[in-house]
């Protein structure tokens, strides 16, 4: 009876999973010093999220969705595109560069 009430919470739970996809991380041979990795959910509601996920080597930076007067934001394009499309960042931190302290 036990392993009966087990494998039926363990049903439950897979009921609730959210199914995930995930590219890996991928990187590009002319371009050493970064690299990006899509990963994919969509919730019981039918809303797909994406996270877009930049790892870089150490002394590179990326700039945030409001770049200053220097950089360049980031800059996504749409095959398909989505009245309801919400796009979150995550919070800035702040660094020194030059003797100049930024956020980014």
């Amino acid at each position: 009876m036990r392993s009966v009430l087990t494998a039926f919470v363990l049903f439950l739970f897979t009921l609730t999973t959210v199914h995930a996809a995930d590219t890996g991380w991928i990187e590009m041979p002319h371009n050493d010093h970064a690299r990006v990795r899509v990963t994919s959910d969509q919730w019981k509601d039918g809303k797909l999220r994406l996270l877009l996920a930049v790892e870089l080597q150490p002394g590179w930076k990326t700039y945030w969705q409001s770049p200053g007067e220097g950089g360049v934001a980031p800059e996504l394009t749409w095959q398909e595109t989505s009245a309801d499309t919400q796009w979150f960042w995550p919070a800035p931190q702040r660094f020194d560069v030059a003797g100049l302290s930024t956020q980014g």
